[in-house]
């Protein structure tokens, strides 16, 4: 009688173990707050989930954490930040280095542009920048990373000696100035940057991700959460990915009231009907399976481009990269 007694109290206790364990993890899910990287307009769901209430609709605890330029991928390593969004083929080369983050979604098309002076005569095509200089924000700034996927593509020699191009480096800001002057003679820029320079000083866009046939469909932008969020926090992950994938379909409906709703609360910067006119050029069908061939692309091209290392294997790194977090609609459209 007493060794089954013993066997009863040994397995309640041990129950109440489970029991109290499986409380203190329920508890820590409603507890994590979700620390969300904001950085300009394209990134527009990240606060129109904020302002109009989808994050609370979600239960989630969140934090806006504005990103500074740069520091995206310090933030995400060290944790000041759980996810954002960013350009896929920004993502590669620190993915490729070790940077510690998965790829559950991606956000939208569209935003990457390269432009020349409204007045230049002499290009007339993308096919007219060979022996030209462009301009850009540096060897890794995502928007002249992706001018480079698209010359290589193109048969253009982007690196190395005999080179068809040559890139000039100045910060983001200092691009249409660079241009205007004659420092160089196309400059890579991400909208809205690259609207505003297009209205202010009459540029002219000779590549545009947007409309070009080869690149219309691809997801250039992602959303990467930090993988030791997912594994310790999938419950929050997935209410911060729902309550974004809700607040990308509202801009993708409703661009206009969208544009106006970050210039009243103060989001960003620029009249609000030139960000509706950016904001409508792309297509906020955040989905989690175009999340796959977007990297897939962007990272053999990458490889191609000797950006990233030839022993890197890319068939094992978006294995370890792309994610499906349970409870997230692969796409609300």
């Amino acid at each position: 009688m007493k060794r089954v007694l013993g066997v009863l109290m040994t397995a309640a206790l041990l129950l109440a173990v489970i029991g109290c364990s499986k409380k203190d993890a329920a508890k820590s899910e409603d507890d994590y707050v979700f620390k969300i990287g904001y950085t300009f307009l394209c990134h527009a769901p990240l606060y129109i989930a904020l302002d109009k209430g989808y994050y609370e609709e979600e239960g989630l605890k969140w934090e806006i954490v504005q990103v500074g330029d740069g520091e995206a991928f310090n933030l995400l390593t060290n944790g000041s930040v759980d996810g954002l969004i960013t350009l896929m083929v920004g993502l590669i080369q620190p993915l490729s280095n070790g940077l510690p983050v998965q790829i559950p979604l991606a956000m939208h098309t569209g935003c990457v542009k390269a432009l020349v002076r409204g007045d230049d005569a002499s290009i007339k095509t993308f096919a007219d920048l060979k022996g030209k200089k462009i301009g850009g924000g540096g060897p890794s700034s995502p928007p002249l990373l992706f001018v480079k996927r698209f010359l290589a593509g193109q048969g253009f020699k982007v690196d190395g000696e005999n080179a068809d191009v040559e890139f000039i480096y100045q910060t983001g800001a200092e691009l249409p100035l660079l241009l205007e002057r004659g420092g160089v003679d196309a400059i890579a820029l991400v909208d809205p940057a690259a609207q505003i320079a297009q209205n202010a000083r009459g540029f002219r866009a000779i590549i545009d991700n947007a409309v070009d046939e080869a690149y219309k469909d691809e997801f250039c932008c992602a959303v990467p959460v930090r993988a030791e969020t997912i594994k310790a926090h999938p419950e929050a992950t997935a209410k911060f990915l729902r309550a974004i994938q809700k607040a990308a379909k509202f801009v993708q409906d409703h661009p206009d009231e969208a544009a106006q709703i970050l210039s009243d609360n103060k989001r960003v910067a620029g009249d609000p009907l030139v960000n509706a006119g950016v904001l409508k050029t792309l297509s906020y069908r955040a989905s989690v399976s175009q999340a796959l061939p977007a990297l897939t692309r962007n990272a053999r091209d990458m490889q191609r481009l000797g950006l990233i290392k030839a022993d890197i294997d890319v068939d094992a790194l978006i294995r370890d990269v792309y994610v499906e977090v349970p409870g997230v609609p692969d796409s609300l459209f």
